[in-house]
């Protein structure tokens, strides 16, 4: 048994993380590509990613999620997995893809029911709530906007971002956050005119600006001082900076 998948990579665009929070998140195709192929073997499972970021950090969260998997199933299986993503792939949507691959692979067409059952075990390895809502990419198609224990809702464009210039960002969080319960109002309302605006086309600046604020104002990231729409969003533990064109 065989299944060979491919996708553009997705990345949790629009997202400021709040620890002990459930924000909005906008998740985008973007640009980048990824191949996954798995296949049912009977000896030891050989998972082997490619041009990820950090494919090692990869491959070790997806043999934590079969192990997990093998448990909940109350069988042993073995795979040969074969992730190759294009360079700067970001780790989260590496890892979804490869697990949504065995999912389908052992179980058929991906519903909700079974990415609610594999967020069970996302957080049993510690994964943050992203994971679930990127899941749900393999279903949708287009950008969408999503926040942990509600519906999503897609955005009504075939929307794609073009990311650039990806460069790791110094993350300093503070250890007690002042005016939490005001930063997360004031991060989600930031988040959800975003969306309104990409749905009326309308203008993103002033937003961005408070965007990138908030992350200086919760994580100590220097606000991008290039021209153009520069983005930080995070990726797992790290976050990144990078140029979007969104077409």
């Amino acid at each position: 048994m065989r299944l060979a998948r491919s996708s553009y990579v997705w990345a949790p665009l629009f997202h400021i993380p709040i620890p002990k929070r459930h924000n909005p998140i906008i998740f985008f195709p973007t640009t980048y590509e990824i191949h996954t192929s798995a296949e049912m073997t009977e000896s030891a499972s050989e998972i082997t990613v490619s041009g990820s970021i950090d494919p090692r950090l990869v491959e070790s969260k997806i043999k934590e999620f079969i192990k997990f998997l093998s448990s909940e199933l109350g069988m042993e299986f073995f795979l040969k997995l074969r992730v190759r993503a294009s360079e700067n792939s970001l780790r989260e949507y590496t890892y979804v893809h490869a697990t949504n691959t065995i999912l389908e692979l052992l179980g058929g067409n991906l519903d909700r029911d079974v990415i609610e059952a594999a967020w069970r075990i996302d957080s049993k390895i510690g994964l943050p709530h992203s994971v679930l809502g990127m899941r749900f990419a393999d279903l949708i198609g287009k950008p969408y906007i999503w926040r942990f224990g509600e519906e999503y809702v897609e955005l009504d464009k075939a929307l794609i971002a073009e990311i650039t210039s990806v460069s790791e960002v110094e993350l300093h969080p503070l250890d007690n956050l002042p005016f939490a319960d005001h930063l997360t109002h004031l991060a989600g309302s930031v988040i959800i005119n975003i969306f309104s605006n990409l749905r009326e086309a309308g203008e993103l600046g002033g937003f961005l600006r408070l965007y990138n604020a908030l992350w200086y104002a919760l994580y100590g990231v220097t606000p991008p001082q290039a021209e153009g729409l520069v983005i930080i969003f995070p990726d797992f533990d790290r976050a990144y900076s990078a140029e979007v064109i969104i077409k």
